[in-house]
């Protein structure tokens, strides 16, 4: 259940929004520790037609003015959709390292006529812990663009331990304004898209375009069926912190405190705190996410800007 709680985190920069999980059937044999988080049920979301166009303002009705800038300012969406970046972040409960997680973008492809990249996540559990094992799961999305957000075609998961593909599947209808998900090659439900928002991997850009601005963001998401929403409080004030991603650098990051309005695994609160390195990219440092004992923290330990 933790890695489904880490789904949640990891893809609320992308990744944080992923540790706070979906829905999940423990196994028999397996720890409830970790069993099926990593195979969470989450959707990432789309919007109706209106988010193809809309700017970010539009998309979340619901944000405060984001205030003052810090003084490079943060990406906008055709930057970031013009770098080709890894990440490799470590997950670790206190002193115990449960795995590891591999973000990258795969290429360019076509998507129901549509231009699109294909993102992909891999989470590997750390096999050495006892009761846990190997568990393996790659989350992929066709995500698009238009000026000024990312937002997804179609999103599914492979249980690799399981050899199992294409488990869960979730495609996004903007002209219906649903999305329809799928379980094992089984319809599951059709979910209403109330209002545009975007989830999954897309999160992971959208939160860097306001990465050290000061104001208050709403966003919509879809976990276990249902739309929930998730605050963002972005601030400009940064604070040093020590990267083993740039261990020659001294490096600055600012901060985003969230809340979300859904109870997540192990007493999750529903709060996390994120840190983004404080240079033009705006990069993912760190996510943390609390639980009834402690929190979980899914920290920036490789990084490659790749041509």
């Amino acid at each position: 259940m933790l890695f489904r709680t880490l789904s949640g985190l990891l893809v609320c920069f992308g990744l944080y929004l992923w540790i706070l999980g979906g829905e999940h059937t423990a196994e028999s044999g397996e720890a409830a520790f970790l069993t099926g988080s990593m195979e969470s049920r989450y959707v990432i979301t789309a919007g109706s037609a209106t988010l193809l166009t809309a700017s970010p303002e539009d998309v979340h009705g619901r944000m405060e003015p984001a205030g003052r800038r810090a003084s490079s300012g943060p990406p906008d969406i055709h930057t970031l959709q013009n770098i080709n970046e890894r990440f490799t972040y470590e997950v670790r409960y206190g002193f115990l390292r449960l795995g590891d997680v591999h973000v990258y973008l795969k290429g360019d492809t076509l998507y129901q006529d549509t231009p699109a990249v294909h993102m992909v996540t891999e989470m590997v559990s750390n096999r050495r812990l006892p009761l846990i094992g190997y568990r393996e799961v790659h989350y992929h999305s066709f995500l698009a663009y238009n000026d000024s957000i990312p937002y997804g075609l179609r999103f599914w998961q492979n249980s690799l331990h399981r050899d199992k593909f294409e488990r869960y599947l979730y495609e996004f209808d903007y002209a219906s304004g649903n999305v329809y998900s799928f379980e094992e090659g089984e319809a599951v439900d059709t979910l209403d898209l109330s209002r545009p928002g975007d989830g999954g991997p897309a999160v992971m850009y959208y939160s860097r375009m306001f990465a050290g601005t000061a104001g208050d963001r709403t966003y919509p998401i879809y976990i276990d069926h249902e739309q929930s929403e998730i605050e963002m409080s972005f601030t400009d004030r940064q604070e040093s912190y020590d990267s083993p991603a740039f261990p020659d650098e001294d490096i600055k990051a600012y901060i985003m405190n969230g809340n979300a309005d859904f109870e997540g695994p192990f007493g999750f609160s529903g709060e996390f705190t994120a840190f983004y390195k404080d240079d033009d990219l705006r990069i993912p440092l760190e996510a943390r996410v609390s639980i009834w004992l402690g929190s979980v923290r899914v920290r920036l330990t490789e990084y490659e800007r790749l041509q």
